[in-house]
């Protein structure tokens, strides 16, 4: 048990959400940002803020957790020391819990009750003050926090370090999806420094393909994935710009092609992993689908196979096939693209435009959600035994 070599992952850890990589793609920005912030902090020990801010999976808490690891090599490097705490605030959702936490960084057996929190914070301050070092904290997803009615917190420990004596200073960084500033009263806002703000966009797809392909090369065995299977992952995330959801489904999709010992990981493992997490085919989906419809995206199905596009050319050619075979008339071109779009806007399919190599620019079709052998099938089932007329017929 257990013998079984892998024949697609090299490093699972790789596929973590807890994963930090060395270099992080398309955030150089934002790390640039963070250290023009912090640089004070790290040359004089000088309180220093800043707010991260963006939507899931834009990589606000992995950019934050890079630029802490490697603030904290380069002072080790110039014989520096400073203290970095990294707080979840979903975890440690009130005053307390962060206090003791932040506490516990400097004295590990500091007893979780019997202290208010105006005491551990003296606690801590004669803890950095014997440190004589400065001290990082990190409030990951603080707009719970802050809604749980601790925004006096954030004022207390930016106006620590003007109590304290010597070196010791203590920085704050705040991740949320939502601008907490609108959170905090007047007095925490202009300790803060509203001004410190990194925002984070949704990546686009060609950034999601970039993260997906090093992504791949650190996790997976030499040429397990294609650029084309790459390309398909980045177009399941494009809608969302969320470099975890597609960290997530190539981690699954990983693991079903693992199943196989051929070494591959197909376009198929990637709808497949799609449906199982994301699914968006339903069966009452495809039922609402006239017949023409149906006849449509099942040419669509068995053109596409197993690949991870098929061109609009060859995908009407199989239509002309479907219909013939069902007994109807196979609409013109823009009829068949008019049912195109129509599926696409119920989430059936995708398309995307590319320039040829010889010239000019065909759209192809994408089936993201479920395989396309699975999808012919239940096409197949729906068409041979139709419930009513009226569910077929436009």
């Amino acid at each position: 048990m257990f013998e079984r070599s892998s024949s697609v992952v090299k490093d699972r850890r790789k596929l973590s959400f807890e994963y930090v990589p060395e270099k992080l793609v398309h955030r150089e920005l934002q790390m640039r940002s963070l250290e023009t912030l912090f640089y004070p902090m790290v040359s004089d020990g000088v309180s220093c803020s800043a707010f991260l801010t963006g939507s899931v999976g834009a990589g606000k808490t992995v950019t934050a957790r890079r630029f802490c690891e490697d603030m904290l090599r380069h002072c080790a490097g110039i014989g520096k020391t400073m203290d970095v705490i990294f707080i979840n605030c979903r975890i440690r959702n009130t005053e307390h819990g962060v206090i003791l936490h932040t506490l516990r960084h400097f004295d590990p057996g500091f007893p979780d009750r019997g202290f208010s929190a105006d005491e551990m914070l003296r606690f801590l301050k004669k803890h950095m003050e014997s440190g004589h070092r400065p001290a990082l904290l990190v409030l990951d997803e603080a707009d719970v926090l802050l809604k749980g009615g601790s925004r006096d917190l954030v004022y207390q420990l930016s106006r620590l370090t003007g109590e304290m004596q010597g070196r010791a200073s203590l920085s704050v960084m705040m991740i949320s999806q939502e601008h907490v500033m609108e959170m905090l009263d007047k007095a925490s806002i202009s300790s803060f420094k509203k001004a410190n703000t990194v925002r984070f966009e949704r990546y686009t797809k060609s950034e999601l393909k970039d993260i997906i392909v090093a992504r791949a090369e650190e996790a997976l065995l030499t040429d397990a994935m294609d650029d084309e299977t790459a390309d398909l992952l980045a177009d399941i995330g494009r809608g969302q710009g969320d470099a975890r959801l597609v960290i997530e489904l190539l981690d699954k999709a990983a693991t079903i092609a693992e199943e196989r010992a051929d070494g591959r990981l197909t376009a198929d493992d990637v709808r497949t992993a799609n449906a199982y997490i994301y699914a968006s085919v339903s069966e009452d989906k495809l039922a609402s689908l006239d017949k023409k419809k149906m006849l449509a995206l099942l040419a669509i199905a068995r053109a596409i196979k197993g690949d991870p596009y098929v061109s609009i050319t060859r995908a009407e050619r199989t239509y002309a096939v479907v219909c013939e075979e069902y007994g109807e008339t196979a609409r013109k071109h823009t009829q068949f693209w008019k049912y195109i779009q129509d599926m696409e806007n119920m989430s059936l399919l995708d398309t995307m435009v590319r320039n040829e190599d010889e010239g000019g620019r065909v759209t192809y079709i994408s089936i993201p959600d479920i395989t396309p052998k699975e999808l012919a099938r239940k096409l197949e089932h729906m068409l041979d035994t139709p419930t009513s007329s009226d569910d077929l017929e436009l």
